[in-house]
C-alpha cells in the first residue's frame, strides 16, 4: 500500500514538473487566443524588439509560450484538465510538440530603421500530429526594424 502511494506521489510530482516545463515565459502576452478553429498559428505569438543605434541595431525575438501552449492545448480549461491527468502520456505528447518548435531570424545585428527581418519557424510534424495539434501554414513572418536611436 505504501508503494502505491509513493508511486502516485511520484506521478503527481512528475506531472507538476512537466507542467512547469511546458509553461515557458513570454515577453509579451498575445490577447487573441483562438481555440475555436483548432489551428495554432505559432508566429502569432512571436514579437521582435530592436535595440541600439541606427546601423548597429540588434533584434531580439520573444515568444509568448504561455499563450501558444494555451491555444495549442485548447484553452485554459483543457490546461486545468491536464493538471489532473494521472496518465502522463498525453502531457508528454504536448511537451514534445512544444519542444520541437524552433525559431530562426535571418539577421539580428547591424540593423537600420526601415530594414526588414524575417523570423522563420520549424517544428516536428510527427510530434505535432501525435499530440493532435494543428499548427498553421505560416512558416515565416516579416518584421520592420524601428525604434533604433539615430
Amino acid at each position: 500500500m505504501l508503494q502505491i502511494r509513493n508511486l502516485k506521489a511520484v506521478i503527481a510530482g512528475t506531472g507538476i514538473a512537466l507542467m512547469l516545463l511546458i509553461n515557458g515565459c513570454g515577453h509579451e502576452k498575445y490577447a487573441g487566443i483562438n481555440t475555436e478553429d483548432g489551428v495554432t498559428n505559432i508566429l502569432d505569438y512571436v514579437t521582435v524588439s530592436f535595440d541600439g543605434s541606427n546601423g548597429e541595431g540588434t533584434a531580439f525575438v520573444y515568444v509568448d509560450y504561455d499563450g501558444l501552449e494555451t491555444e495549442m492545448v485548447g484553452g485554459e480549461e483543457k490546461i486545468k484538465e491536464l493538471d489532473e491527468i494521472e496518465d502522463l502520456s498525453k502531457l508528454t505528447k504536448y511537451i514534445n510538440a512544444v519542444s520541437s518548435i524552433s525559431f530562426n531570424i535571418d539577421k539580428n545585428s547591424g540593423l537600420s530603421n526601415g530594414e526588414q527581418v524575417i523570423v522563420s519557424v520549424s517544428y516536428d510534424d510527427t510530434a505535432a500530429k501525435s499530440a493532435g495539434v494543428v499548427f498553421g501554414n505560416e512558416k515565416s513572418k516579416t518584421f520592420e526594424v524601428k525604434g533604433l536611436k539615430k
